[in-house]
């Protein structure tokens, strides 16, 4: 496992062949995500968030905590979607899954086990998230 070899100190793999890190462009290979576009910032004040969160997802978790929310909970919340589903609750089953697929995969917590609400707003638009 790589875990083992990873050195902190360092920010490298020592392998047998001799030692490796990981750059951005292997980031961007793996992940296809692009890296040359704007940055991103989201400055939502905390009250606003709930409002947020029942517009974009159709319900709020009873934990909310703050502004992030228990990965556990989407999955359970948004595992079964109903064949005569309107588009509206499609689209929040589908900004569900992304979320969290970036709070457990892509950009992952301390223990991740909750993602970031601000993460929801990237994905309010399907088109512009493009």
């Amino acid at each position: 496992a790589l875990v083992e070899r990873w050195r902190p100190e360092t920010s490298t793999f020592h392998l047998p062949f001799g030692e490796v890190t990981i750059t951005l462009e292997d980031v961007v290979t793996l992940s296809g995500l692009a890296i040359d576009d704007d940055v991103v910032v989201v400055d939502i004040l905390d009250e606003e968030w709930q409002v947020i969160y029942l517009r974009l997802l159709g319900r709020v978790s009873d934990d909310l905590s703050r502004v992030v929310v228990r990965i556990v909970w989407l999955r359970d919340e948004f595992s079964h979607l109903s064949g005569n589903a309107s588009q509206e609750v499609t689209e929040q089953f589908a900004r569900a899954y992304a979320l969290s697929l970036m709070g457990g995969v892509l950009f992952p917590g301390r223990f991740g086990a909750t993602v970031h609400l601000q993460y929801l707003l990237l994905i309010e638009d399907w088109q512009r998230a493009e």
